[in-house]
């Protein structure tokens, strides 16, 4: 008999056996398939997809600011988002939407900012600046699915997107 890779011997005999030899080879492509897909997410996991990780972070930079944050997101897990401020006046204001605040609860802000006000369904917080600035807001994510909100630093716009997953 002749060794092929890509056939299964078949034995014959006197047996009244249904062995269903096709029915056994397509279970074996959709194991295969199923292990492609299982490695698949374990390698999206670990690169950050699914939460903290290298792909999950993200940076911009605008006019010498920027906002480092969190991309994907859990339900109720905290995150962190960053603001670095460049050559600030006296103060510092920072415009986040309702929208935004609809998914995300704002736990903490340091520094904390002097004042806040909303007008128009934003929330603007006031910080005394001296020349630069880093501000820190801790988040949780309280509803699941995608937001995109534009946030704006000193007048700069910073367009903050998240995939928050259950």
């Amino acid at each position: 008999m002749t060794e092929n890779k890509q056939s299964v011997e078949t034995v014959r005999h006197k047996l009244q056996l249904d062995e269903s030899l096709e029915q056994h080879k397509r279970g074996w492509i959709i194991q295969k398939i199923g292990w492609g897909i299982l490695y698949s997410a374990l390698i999206l996991a670990l690169a950050g997809v699914f939460g903290s990780g290298p792909l999950s972070y993200k940076t911009l930079i605008k006019n010498g600011n920027s906002v480092k944050y969190e991309r994907f997101l859990r339900y109720e897990s905290e995150a962190e988002m960053t603001f670095n401020i460049q050559n600030a006046k006296d103060s510092i204001t920072l415009e986040i939407p309702q929208q935004y605040m609809q998914y995300i609860d704002l736990h903490s802000i340091t520094p904390l900012p002097h004042s806040n006000r909303t007008v128009n369904d934003v929330t603007t917080y006031y910080f005394h600046a001296l020349r630069t600035a880093n501000i820190h807001c801790h988040l949780m994510a309280k509803r699941t699915g995608s937001i995109t909100a534009i946030i704006k630093v000193n007048e700069t716009p910073f367009t903050i997107s998240h995939q928050i997953y259950p």
